[in-house]
């Protein structure tokens, strides 16, 4: 991250014509690429480049390009002791969730406003579970992004490919088209 600058992805990004991107605020192993509230030392203010990693290429996307901002962002860490403890507890206890993923995923739309959010992280527990409809509903009701914002469909082990502005469909199915292999 030493040589990291935001300004100069953006200009990258929008010469390679690309309409939108999504940087990786937060992958399984649960490292926060912003200074978030809900991850104590664990994120990019506390622990390497020192920085809001995630505020600066938002800035610079929205100041220098037209292109849309968005995040991916994990639902689920893989050693996070609640995550652990509720998986262990069959997914009937919400203790990761409602402390550690519903907390971020607020954060980071009320902070960064993404117009794109890329949800990754949930084949091991249901919608339920991840409290996705609660949270979609939010997000496409009354969040600050509600009439722009773009979802995938990774939101539990029982929603992909059934809804979502992105359908990812692991096998590649896409409804109503006959998918060529070779």
């Amino acid at each position: 991250m030493e040589f990291f600058n935001a300004d100069e992805w953006a200009n990258i990004f929008a010469l390679s014509g690309a309409e939108y991107i999504a940087l990786t605020s937060k992958h399984h192993e649960g490292f926060c690429n912003w200074p978030s509230k809900y991850s104590f030392n664990w994120n990019s203010m506390e622990v390497g480049p020192k920085r809001d990693v995630v505020g600066e290429l938002a800035n610079a996307i929205r100041n220098k390009t037209k292109l849309h901002f968005g995040l991916y962002h994990s639902l689920y860490e893989w050693f996070h002791p609640l995550y652990l403890q509720d998986k262990a507890n069959g997914y009937r206890t919400q203790n990761f969730v409602n402390d550690k993923t519903m907390p971020e995923l607020y954060e980071i739309v009320n902070k960064y406003k993404p117009e794109v959010i890329w949800s990754d992280g949930d084949w091991e527990a249901s919608s339920d579970y991840w409290q996705s409809k609660e949270f979609i509903a939010w997000l496409y009701n009354d969040s600050p992004v509600k009439d722009t914002v773009v979802t995938n469909d990774r939101w539990g082990n029982d929603s992909t490919c059934k809804h979502g502005g992105f359908l990812t469909c692991e096998d590649r199915y896409q409804p109503g088209i006959t998918i060529t292999y070779f």
